[in-house]
């Protein structure tokens, strides 16, 4: 699939189905267009739940009834709402901030498509990051057994036990409706969707968030959304670390959240678009929840600071406004939230990783965006100007537009993610843990909104800094019609050769990081290298492994197996299952032939064979010694295909003598090395 190809058919899936909604709803068409992807994941979303609570798939039928269900419920919304001169109009103030991002989009995805297409295996490399294989695995499931329901996830990670699990499954039941869409296997699918979606959404994102700041429409404004929108590829730490660290949900969400920040503000004057905020809150919902702090704060401190002062229609409208949408989105989601309440415990427990703190502190970290990997891919990337402009457009914003809640949640981020690094102590380290603590307790996680911001009100600095010096001012003041005007194209002209300038810096300043950040973990092979790819074409040729189980070291990335060819395996993470026979097979496979419970864990799970495939993940994990030594000495396992260090050994009571022969011969015909002669 061409890069073009690959844009336009995510374009159809996921900008489209949230278009459409969001246009009949009410919405303007560029307001709908920016505001799309949220309200397409909210659909598909809340559909992977609906289904999954009946026996029918979630696929391209099921989402398409889901689609047409919410589209009616538009119709009659906009029937409801429908008040005069409110048509299907057009917006042109949203021309130059649209040029802007699909400037943005085009760059971002362009490279990301073209730098996977140039690696050795294309849209099919294994990412070898800690969650992706728990991603890639998850999209295989649904397309295989048509279940995305974030709350029966247990089925995926917990195959002995089917154990409770609630994992939100938006990104993964898009990326699977994406994969039957274009004809895409599962790797290939998430590996492309994973480079589309988040190009498509961070300078959307950005344009949204300088609309949803300066609450203004006018050309400053206008300006400053187009180069947000261009400027965020040069920032790493919105989509070039997430990216190399395989957080993809959560950027998305991150990103995502920020347009539905945008789409709450706009609400009170425009109540008709209630209904795709509220579709838009359930995007964000499904793809990762802690994303929604985004929302809340974003929203409350709009309304705090400007709407019960200066309202827009009245105090009490305002709110009712601002917080129905909300309220009716979290009812809908209240019977996941429930089942998800123990992760949610699980997830604030989370000790943070250790971070790279600057030798000037955790503000200079934080301002800096040098928080985890930055430095490693972009040691010479210097924020300073762009701290500078933000700035001067934080004092734009406070005394020309006298919108201060952007800078207030600026900083209230901003000591999230010093907290994290540098612990205040006492009860402003309790309040504000209370945020990091749904976002893993990370500062490359945390740290987004905060660049997220000083990106946009550096832009809005730069807009400024341009109308200045084409004497808008002046013009406003004291000039005529025709001079206002003038000033205004004069203005649009110098924009242009900003926006020139802005895509000019970004690649100057990022492409080499940005390409680096993003092939490395594709091109690693600790886990899953050429022998393994090897080792997994035979296994998946051999009609036994289809009808069992395959199980391993999960650490060793084994049940990449599964993504890569459908071959189902004991686990589907790095960290493994849970149950007492998924463990005494994962901690004692040499024991087969010679411990009853061990073989008695085997028949009950009908595991046939067990692959070897070393490293670990992490570098310092003990390797597993009872498989890499003890499986080759063991009386309950015959050793059937061999490449490097990887092994597959197939379990003696699953086959004949004569099927465990034939095995052995076809191996050797099919890649495998020579194997030890056995009785």
């Amino acid at each position: 699939m061409t890069a073009t190809g690959a844009l336009a058919a995510a374009i159809a899936l996921f900008v489209l189905p949230g278009f459409f909604i969001s246009w009949v709803a009410g919405a303007k068409a560029p307001a709908a267009a920016a505001s799309a992807l949220p309200v397409t994941f909210g659909v598909m979303g809340m559909s992977a739940w609906m289904w999954g609570e009946t026996t029918a798939p979630f696929n391209m039928l099921t989402f398409g009834i889901s689609f047409l269900f919410t589209l009616g419920c538009a119709v009659v919304w906009r029937r409801f709402m429908a008040r005069p001169g409110r048509g299907f109009s057009f917006d042109a103030y949203w021309v130059l901030p649209a040029l802007g991002v699909v400037t943005g989009a085009w760059m971002l995805a362009s490279d990301r498509l073209k730098w996977l297409d140039r690696l050795p295996h294309g849209t099919n490399t294994i990412v070898q990051g800690w969650d992706v294989q728990w991603h890639a695995n998850v999209v295989r499931y649904i397309m295989e057994e048509g279940v995305a329901s974030p709350t029966r996830m247990g089925e995926v990670r917990n195959l002995e036990t089917a154990g409770h699990l609630f994992y939100p499954s938006g990104f993964h039941a898009g990326t699977a409706l994406f994969a039957q869409a274009s004809g895409l296997e599962a790797i290939p699918a998430l590996n492309v969707a994973a480079a589309i979606l988040p190009a498509l959404a961070l300078p959307a994102a950005m344009a949204c968030l300088v609309f949803a700041m300066t609450q203004s429409r006018g050309v400053t404004t206008q300006i400053a959304a187009a180069l947000a929108a261009i400027a965020s590829y040069a920032i790493p730490t919105l989509m070039w670390v997430p990216d190399y660290v395989g957080m993809w949900p959560y950027m998305f969400a991150v990103f995502i959240a920020v347009i539905v920040v945008w789409q709450f503000c706009a609400v009170p004057e425009r109540p008709e678009t209630a209904l795709p905020a509220a579709v838009g809150f359930m995007g964000v919902l499904v793809v990762h929840p802690s994303a929604v702090t985004i929302v809340v704060l974003g929203v409350a401190l709009y309304w705090l600071t400007r709407l019960v002062f200066v309202p827009v229609r009245s105090r009490l409208k305002d709110f009712f406004w601002l917080a129905a949408p909300a309220l009716v989105a979290a009812g809908l989601f209240l019977p996941q939230i429930v089942q998800g309440s123990e992760q949610a415990e699980e997830v604030s427990a989370v000790e943070p990783p250790g971070e790279n703190v600057d030798p000037a502190g955790a503000w200079a970290t934080v301002l800096l965006m040098r928080t985890r990997h930055s430095l490693q891919f972009f040691p010479d990337f210097n924020p300073v100007p762009l701290l500078w402009l933000a700035a001067a457009g934080a004092v734009a914003l406070i005394f020309w537009r006298r919108q201060i809640w952007s800078v207030v949640m600026f900083a209230i981020s901003a000591l999230v993610v010093v907290n994290v690094l540098e612990p205040f102590g006492g009860w402003l380290q309790d309040a504000l843990a209370a945020i990091s603590s749904l976002h893993y307790n990370t500062a490359h996680r945390l740290v987004m909104p905060v660049s997220m911001l000083t990106l946009a009100a550096a832009a809005v600095g730069a807009a400024v800094v341009i109308r200045v010096l084409t004497l808008a001012p002046l013009a406003a003041r004291n000039g005529t019609a025709a001079w206002t005007r003038a000033t205004a194209a004069a203005a649009l002209a110098l924009a242009v050769a900003a926006g020139a300038g802005t895509c000019w810096w970004a690649k100057d300043s990022a492409y080499d990081g940005a390409k680096e950040s993003f092939v490395g973990p594709r091109l690693d092979d600790r886990m899953v290298n050429n022998n393994d790819r090897i080792a997994f074409d035979w296994l998946g040729s051999q009609p036994a492994a289809r009808e069992g189980l395959t199980v391993g070291e999960p650490a060793d990335g084994y049940s990449w197996l599964y993504a890569y060819n459908g071959v189902p395996t004991l686990d589907k993470h790095y960290d493994g299952g849970r149950g007492f026979r998924t463990e005494l097979l994962q901690r004692h496979p040499d024991a087969l032939g010679e411990a009853a419970p061990v073989d008695q864990a085997a028949r009950d799970l009908d595991v046939r064979f067990i692959l070897s495939s070393p490293g670990n993940f992490w570098w310092g994990q003990v390797p597993p010694y009872p498989q890499l030594k003890g499986l080759w000495a063991s009386e309950g396992v015959t050793p059937v295909f061999k490449r490097g260090t990887t092994g597959i050994f197939a379990v003696n009571d699953a086959f004949t003598r004569s099927e465990l022969h034939e095995m052995r011969r076809d191996a050797q015909r099919n890649g495998s090395e020579e194997l030890p002669e056995v009785q």
